[in-house]
């Protein structure tokens, strides 16, 4: 299985969270993980506002950091080019996604392979994957696994 990480999906591979375990658990049954690029600038800015509400200690966002460069090595990146931002924009437009989350709707999508599983824990994210006939894992309820192909 090829298994692409929104943001919601790869920060609880980093900081405990309910989803932590089910976020594990899709990164350690996928041959593959994938996420697009704009995943490193969110997760490094979740850690940062994770520290500034002092969930985090100053160790703790270091050793969030490393870790998030150590799982960022090992992961697949999709690009966000023009074509990608452009197919982003239809994106949002018909699926009413926030601009990042139709980046990862377009990475996804991109990828076109029947081996795909897509994970997040957002419900418009998924909603918009599903409707593209992309199967998808939900982080926050792992046991609905939904196969669309």
């Amino acid at each position: 299985m090829i298994g692409y990480l929104d943001t919601s999906a790869f920060v609880p591979l980093i900081i405990q969270e309910p989803s932590t375990s089910a976020c594990q658990q899709f990164w350690s049954d996928s041959d593959a993980v994938v996420t697009s690029r704009p995943t490193y600038v969110e997760t490094a800015a979740e850690l940062a506002h994770a520290k500034r509400l002092r969930r985090l200690t100053t160790a703790a966002h270091r050793a969030g950091l490393e870790a998030l460069n150590t799982l960022w090595r090992e992961m697949e990146i999709v690009e966000a080019d023009d074509r990608l931002v452009r197919a982003a924009a239809d994106i949002a437009l018909t699926h009413g996604l926030r601009g990042y989350d139709a980046i990862h709707c377009a990475s996804a999508q991109q990828l076109a392979d029947d081996d795909l599983v897509t994970a997040a824990g957002d419900a418009g994210l998924l909603s918009a994957w599903m409707a593209s006939g992309t199967s998808t894992y939900d982080t926050n309820q792992p046991k609905r696994h939904r196969h669309v192909r």
